[in-house]
């Protein structure tokens, strides 16, 4: 062998085995974001915390306003739901459900890592339930 081998298996040696998703989320090292998240859950289901938010928007107001006095929701929520891979045949058919949709993909699109946190928060919570 000559040293650029040698020196290739060392650090074929030193370098540890798993995936960058591994490497970058262990036990220990859960963010702020997630943690919060976990915690919150844990608070809304205890009624500590609403589980209602408030959006303070005129010209969104009379859009989803207008879809819901003309029958319209399911025109904008269908899609929505297309987007979100979600497959159920219920209809979008309040409002509440159509900007439940639309604020996800909207974090979905801007800030993925933001939803993935959010999932594996909501993982966490669960796995405190049993």
């Amino acid at each position: 062998m000559t040293e650029a081998d040698d020196e290739l298996e060392e650090l074929r040696e030193q370098t540890d085995v798993g995936t960058r998703a591994e490497a970058e989320t262990t036990n220990d090292e859960t963010s702020e974001l997630e943690d919060a998240i976990v915690t919150l859950l844990g608070e809304v289901e205890s009624g500590d915390v609403s589980k209602t938010l408030s959006v303070r928007d005129e010209q969104l107001a009379a859009l989803i306003r207008g879809l819901e006095e003309t029958d319209s929701l399911a025109d904008v929520g269908t899609p929505l739901k297309e987007e979100l891979g979600r497959d159920d045949d219920k209809d979008v058919t309040d409002r509440s459900e159509l900007l439940r949709l639309a604020v996800r993909l909207g974090l979905q699109q801007a800030a993925p890592e933001v939803v993935e946190t959010a999932r594996d928060a909501n993982a966490r919570h669960a796995s405190k339930q049993f």
